[in-house]
């Protein structure tokens, strides 16, 4: 029965996608974070979802769309520049699995491209809205239903991901925080009573998801959203006293297990072997960088197993923290850190762009939110400001995880593009008005 739900709704999206790009471009993104096809038992799991979706959305691009004009401003121009210096990384790398590297960049090429297609094609406020609800509907939807699970339990089930690039439970963590202030934002602007109160509901279950994937980085990443929405609150004694009220409390009824898994935070460094284990992956990344400064070692070089052997006995004094000598038998351990993941992967320029991007895409959205609040565009600063705390829960939860080319993050920085042409596009509509 899946099987024949998923195709027909294949071949609804590719006539829908050809006939409207926009819909391509969000059908685009619901299947590559929900991975339908690893859902289904028999023969639509050798369906190519996301590739069809693809070709069909840039059929439609160059045949149906009228608006054509190569647009994606300082922040693609940065994109591209990273994009080029990941392929002279690749082509450079020294791993003993070229053709892994190699597929690597073919994935992180279609990330980039679907940054490129949000940016050229979503153009009105209803398009965005219908592009993020294919994001909510993939990721807050499971954290959803995954969260019922976790509760009805008593908080003995642990939520992981079930498909697609966030498995992880704390990959899945990131990407709830991320959607988080996207699920407030169409909270924002849907007028119908009761989806307005199922998305209140979706999004108190997104924060106990968190919570229910024992993540500690996803726990303060979540925390630090809750500051900033706070923050940005008009509200701030009456949220500030139901706090103070209510989080102690809630705090005692979660799982034993869980609590003390959070209290090892103070002593990770010392007692825990799984944050051990990133800090040897990080040195590791770290001296991968300092040898090839220039360009890394390529996709994944923390992981390769010649090179870890090669630094492990580099490992124990190098840097701020000292760690135990690495067992000669250990696997290679992932770079769990986004930012020491580029570092290991492309070297010191590759990191410094991966840099430049995030602060460009949050300094670009902040100059957004101020010229919609300008221009009256209640809705778009509203979700200008939902984008930049995304991005900052990207930020902060992303030093949890191997997330530095998840397609998430790449339709963010697209939408960010996308709010600059409509705030560039109505300045000079009210400035044609103003002139007539």
């Amino acid at each position: 029965m899946r099987d024949i739900l998923l195709v027909a709704f294949f071949f609804m999206a590719i006539y829908y996608s050809f006939k409207k790009p926009y819909i391509g471009v969000s059908a685009w993104i619901w299947i590559a974070l929900t991975a339908p096809t690893k859902w289904a038992f028999g023969f639509s799991t050798s369906l190519r979802m996301n590739f069809t979706i693809v070709l069909v959305t840039l059929m439609s691009y160059l045949i149906v769309f009228k608006e054509k004009k190569f647009s994606i401003g300082s922040v693609g121009f940065f994109i591209i520049l990273f994009l080029l210096m990941c392929f002279i990384s690749t082509m450079a790398q020294n791993t003993i699995h070229a053709s892994d590297v190699n597929a690597e960049y073919i994935e992180h090429f279609k990330t980039a491209l679907l940054f490129v297609f949000t940016a050229l094609i979503l153009r009105t406020k209803h398009q965005l809205i219908t592009f993020v609800w294919c994001i909510v509907l993939s990721i807050s939807s499971y954290a959803g239903m995954e969260a019922v699970k976790f509760l009805l339990s008593g908080g003995g089930h642990q939520i992981v991901g079930r498909a697609g690039i966030i498995i992880d439970r704390n990959d899945l963590a990131v990407a709830i925080n991320m959607c988080l202030p996207l699920v407030f934002f169409l909270i924002y602007v849907t007028e119908n009573t009761f989806v307005k109160k199922g998305l209140w509901i979706l999004a108190i279950l997104n924060i106990v998801a968190v919570v229910g994937t024992y993540s500690r980085g996803g726990f303060i990443g979540l925390s630090i959203i809750a500051f900033a929405a706070w923050l940005k609150s008009d509200k701030k004694v009456i949220w500030a006293i139901l706090a103070f009220t209510f989080l102690p409390f809630l705090y005692s009824q979660t799982p034993e297990e869980w609590r003390e898994r959070q209290n090892t935070v103070s002593t990770a460094a010392t007692e825990d072997s799984s944050f051990i284990g990133r800090l040897w992956a990080w040195k590791i990344s770290t001296l991968i960088a300092l040898d090839d400064p220039l360009t890394g070692a390529g996709y994944k070089a923390v992981t390769d197993p010649i090179l870890w052997r090669y630094y492990a006995p580099f490992t124990p004094n190098f840097g701020p923290l000292e760690t135990p000598p690495i067992p000669a038998d250990l696997a290679p351990k992932a770079a769990h850190n986004i930012y020491f993941q580029v570092l290991g992967d492309h070297g010191f320029i590759g990191l410094f762009l991966f840099i430049i991007i995030l602060s460009k895409c949050f300094l670009t959205n902040r100059a957004n939110q101020r010229k919609a609040k300008q221009l009256g565009l209640g809705w778009l600063e509203n979700f200008c400001s939902a984008l930049n705390v995304s991005i900052i829960g990207y930020c902060i939860t992303g030093m949890n995880v191997s997330l530095a080319y998840f397609d998430l993050i790449y339709a963010v920085f697209g939408l960010v593009v996308v709010c600059n042409i409509i705030l560039a596009n109505t300045t000079a509509t009210t400035a044609d008005v103003a002139k007539s």
